[in-house]
């Protein structure tokens, strides 16, 4: 599963769920929901994520194949190469932004 895969990104880069926290913005306790799989991680927590930890390979991260390593060379998936993941990450963060402006005019009109 992802979480522990997750775990085990942060565990070789010598990360503690605090500083895993400071460096995403994160609370060390949501850190813990996301490592532990009590809580699903979202979009903006995965753009966060690969600002800061460009090496992580997010097909490894989100796939079914079990191996030990969570900064492999990415593979290619369904033709997608770096642009094209990088590409889909800023279209994600931009409806993501979308989705914050609604809310915040929506709570303004209330």
């Amino acid at each position: 599963m992802y979480n522990e895969k997750l775990q085990l990104f942060f565990k070789e880069k010598g990360l503690k769920q605090y500083e895993i926290g400071e460096i995403l913005g994160y609370s060390p306790t949501m850190i813990g929901r996301y490592l532990k799989g009590s809580d699903k991680i979202n979009a903006d927590f995965i753009i966060k994520m690969v600002k800061a930890f460009p090496d992580i390979d997010l097909q490894y991260i989100f796939s079914e194949e079990e191996t030990t390593n969570s900064t492999q060379e990415p593979k290619p998936f369904y033709g997608l190469n770096e642009m094209n993941i990088e590409k889909e990450l800023e279209i994600i963060g931009k409806k993501v932004e979308n989705v914050r402006e609604y809310l915040a005019m929506k709570k303004n009109n209330t």
